[in-house]
């Protein structure tokens, strides 16, 4: 138990020590990489070198972070006296493996789907080129960003409300030498209306997020939408302003419906969780393994189910973008036009997502590789370990990535749905698709 406070008040006070660096550079870095990366995508003469850099330096400063990490592993085993800890210069030599490990697998895979990933680069660049046509739709993930930071002020405000209605009792445990010591500490209890309060925020925290999320999903389908299926595009309306208008007049029910949904199966994987962990204190029948297991199992199930639910929910969107449909019947309409096409939206989904990953994983390395330089250079005498701060700046450029590069992944499934639905609903002479288009999407069908 000691060592677990100990730990964790080492944590939180390297987070502390920090936070400059971690929300300076996670957030401020996080973002200005995004963008340029974001708007270089929209670049088709620069889409091909921009991709396969960020493969190739992915890979490098995988393989970079590793050496470099046994060798300060071995600069501080050697020192004399030891200022790191015999735990925690293991601990980076695991890490150091893990890392070269990664770069290792990454690069294999780079040789293998090198001929997926030049026909996923030509489906990008359809998107690019509807994202250049339109360069408000890059302004949504920051609308988005913001509606999270003032949600989220408001949900911490209320929260630490609803957390100074606890009572602090004081507890202690002995540690036995020649005079026992009796250590205390302090622990919040709450009663059941304020427990019962704080699930209920937690399940508004997961409906807004994902509010939020959907909101965004929509407007960017819709303004691809409106661009697809419109023939002169250079006297096309503003589609994005357009967009936000008919979200939020038109679709802010099918939006609200299926984020619900979704923070629903959150919310039940939520109580998994706790019953869990009160499980595992009661101890006895309850706290076995064979219960961890099955505790385990149902989470599986649950993520699994979690993730079949965004799916469906995002292809709703998409349907109810092109056709103005309901929620349920945009969901209905979009499996079956998925699994009428499922050869051509699968493969093609999933090699120009792994794309968008390599993207988000530069993004990502890229903003921790300096952070941890920086703090390497200025603060880490003041720590008791880089990792927790480093971590965290991981965590946050790769959310941020995962925000900005959003605005493609959404434009690729909707360009595809769009594509699709002109092929069932138009022939010949009277199709909506581009040339360039439908080469890239027959070529890998071929392929």
């Amino acid at each position: 138990l000691i060592r677990l406070l100990f730990f964790r008040k080492n944590i939180y006070a390297d987070i502390y020590t920090a936070r400059l660096y971690v929300f300076g550079v996670g957030f401020g870095l996080g973002i200005l990489i995004s963008l340029i990366y974001v708007v270089i995508l929209r670049l088709p003469f620069l889409l091909n070198s921009v991709v396969w850099g960020s493969i190739l330096a992915s890979i490098t400063l995988f393989a970079v972070g590793g050496v470099y990490g046994l060798q300060t592993a071995e600069v501080w085993e050697n020192e004399d006296p030891q200022h790191w800890s015999n735990t925690q210069i293991k601990l980076t030599r695991i890490f150091s493996y893990v890392l070269m490990g990664v770069a290792g697998i990454a690069f294999l895979m780079m040789i293998c789907l090198r001929k997926e990933i030049q026909l996923a680069i030509g489906c990008v660049k359809e998107t690019g080129k509807a994202v250049s046509r339109m360069p408000m739709i890059l302004f949504v993930p920051v609308l988005q960003g913001l509606a999270f930071v003032v949600f989220t002020v408001v949900f911490v405000i209320y929260g630490l409300h609803l957390a100074s209605l606890g009572e602090v009792r004081v507890n202690s445990f002995t540690i036995p030498f020649d005079d026992d010591i009796e250590v205390p500490y302090r622990t919040y209890h709450f009663d059941e209306f304020t427990t019962y309060a704080a699930w209920g925020m937690l399940f508004c925290f997961f409906w807004t997020a994902n509010f939020i999320i959907a909101a965004g999903d929509m407007i960017v389908a819709l303004a691809i939408a409106k661009w697809y299926f419109t023939r002169d595009k250079g006297r096309m309306t503003p589609p994005v302003a357009s967009s936000i208008g008919n979200v939020l007049y038109y679709h802010l029910g099918t939006v609200a419906f299926g984020s619900l949904v979704l923070a629903t199966v959150q919310f039940v994987r939520a109580i998994l969780a706790r019953v869990q962990q009160q499980a595992k204190k009661v101890g006895g029948k309850f706290g076995t393994r064979v219960a961890t297991v099955l505790f385990c199992c149902c989470q599986c199930c649950l993520w699994c189910f979690e993730k079949c639910i965004r799916f469906i929910n995002k292809n709703a969107y998409i349907q109810t973008a092109i056709f103005g449909k309901p929620f349920c019947a945009s969901a209905r309409d979009a499996f079956y036009l998925i699994l009428r096409n499922m050869g051509r939206i699968g493969a093609v989904s999933f090699v120009s997502g792994f794309v968008l990953v390599i993207g988000k994983l530069f993004i990502s390395v890229s903003t921790t590789t300096v952070a941890y330089y920086l703090m390497v250079e200025y603060i880490a005498d003041d720590l008791h370990s880089l990792a927790a701060p480093t971590i965290l700046v991981f965590l946050i450029a790769y959310f941020l990535a995962d925000m900005f590069l959003d605005v493609f992944e959404i434009g690729l499934s909707a360009i595809l749905q769009c594509f699709v639905a002109d092929e069932e609903m138009f022939d010949g002479a009277d199709c909506y698709a581009e040339g360039n288009l439908q080469n890239w999407i027959d070529k890998y069908q071929k392929d």
